[in-house]
């Protein structure tokens, strides 16, 4: 019985690889223009999108705002998108490979973390 019981949480266990071989991106937030446009400025709180990679997949958990998606490396934007608020997955060009930065701008705010293709 315990031999089956450990075949069984193997098989589990292999079978839900699939499932934790996403990454998850680090966000950091910056502004991109610091100065306040206007008397009614909020302090609300800033929520960071959650994104996961798999390969060439970004995920970006819903619901969510809508955001201008770019890929830059060094101070060159190589791809750019607009990922709306009812899209949840972007995949990239196949044809990109390294080590770029990921952004996502909303208004004034830049989301951004390192992104290995």
């Amino acid at each position: 019985m315990k031999k089956l019981y450990l075949l069984l949480i193997s098989m589990l266990l292999m079978g839900g690889a699939n499932f934790v071989s996403a990454s998850q991106i680090e966000l950091e937030i910056g502004k991109i223009d610091p100065t306040p446009s206007g008397p009614g400025h909020t302090k609300e709180p800033v929520i960071v999108p959650y994104v996961w990679q798999e390969d060439h997949e970004l995920e970006i958990d819903t619901p969510h705002d809508e955001y201008v998606l770019n890929i830059v490396s060094g101070t060159t934007i190589v791809y750019s998108t607009v990922v709306y608020s009812t899209v949840s997955m972007v995949v990239l060009p196949a044809t990109l490979s390294g080590t770029y930065e990921l952004q996502l701008i909303q208004g004034n705010l830049c989301f951004y973390g390192d992104i290995d293709l």
